[in-house]
């Protein structure tokens, strides 16, 4: 397993982590059981994986992780975790929230901090009083030593473009340790404006879905590839993955590693042979010439896909 610093914190981060939310719900819907839960998590461990993200929106998913971690000393894994600032039409104006989150997430988690507690989902036009309301009791969170770290997640389907993630580390550069967003061959857009934000801020990035909304399902593919008139007779990226499904997950994962910005890549899959395939796969790389096709082709992309 390859490390990668989190910013400026000095914490090394396996470059591939593993996320409790996506399809599988950690398992809840492909019938994993706490045992199976534990396995996986205690698999990843021995792979190296040093990093587990979870949110209070997805579920049991918490409570779940805090029992799989069960028997791990503390300080080898970092736990992130999220809360959300938006209630169904409108923001949430009560700071005092945030502290009642984040203690039921760590009663949840069975710990006494998170490593990373973030606001999840943070849109362009919402940073500005989001920053104003949430930071000063966030910072609190951190000195008493609540969490370690503090970050910003987006919402992929409403900010594509991640404008959300580029003002916050422009605007409050000192205060998000992390920032958690998706860059992969559908979607690259991050190199223009997000990662050059990051690298000046020093801010780690954390990598989220960067296969699974399209290139784990072919149909879903190939109607994307239509959609941008570049389907001819089958998947234009058959070049790249020989017609094979895990090839293309296998160097999607390749290619979400590549740039030196990423902090980590976040996988989420309730299969040990699926997380041990995805691990391997980040101890390769693609091409230089594969790397520049990609990117010529799709270094516009700012696909919610």
């Amino acid at each position: 397993m390859q490390y990668r610093k989190l910013g400026n914190t000095g914490v090394d981060v396996s470059l591939l982590s593993y996320g409790t939310g996506g399809p599988s719900k950690f398992g809840e819907t492909t019938g994993v059981d706490d045992a199976g839960r534990k396995a996986l998590i205690t698999r990843a461990l021995e792979l190296g994986v040093n990093l587990f993200d979870t949110a209070q929106a997805y579920g049991e998913a918490e409570a779940m992780l805090g029992r799989a971690l069960e028997g791990h000393a503390r300080d080898s894994y970092l736990i992130a975790t999220k809360w959300s600032y938006r209630f169904p039409d409108s923001l949430v104006t009560d700071p005092d929230v945030i502290v009642r989150s984040l203690e039921q997430s760590l009663e949840s988690l069975n710990t006494d901090y998170t490593d990373i507690f973030q606001i999840h989902g943070v849109l362009p036009e919402n940073y500005d009083q989001v920053a104003e309301m949430y930071i000063p009791t966030m910072l609190r969170l951190k000195e008493q030593g609540k969490t370690r770290f503090l970050g910003v997640t987006e919402m992929l389907t409403m900010d594509p473009k991640h404008e959300g993630m580029s003002v916050a580390m422009q605007c409050d550069p000192d205060v998000w340790d992390s920032v958690m967003l998706k860059y992969g061959i559908m979607n690259q857009w991050a190199a223009k404006n997000a990662f050059p934000a990051a690298s000046a801020s020093s801010t780690g990035v954390l990598n989220m879905a960067p296969v699974r909304l399209t290139l784990t399902r072919p149909e879903k593919l190939n109607e994307r590839m239509t959609g941008w008139g570049e389907k001819d007779g089958g998947n234009t990226l058959d070049w790249l993955s020989g017609g094979e499904a895990s090839e293309l997950i296998r160097k999607g994962y390749q290619f979400a590693a590549e740039h030196e910005d990423v902090t980590t890549v976040i996988t989420g899959t309730s299969s040990i042979a699926h997380l041990e395939a995805n691990v391997a796969a980040l101890d390769g790389t693609l091409t230089d010439e594969e790397f520049s096709k990609l990117k010529s082709a799709y270094g516009d992309s700012a696909s919610r896909d």
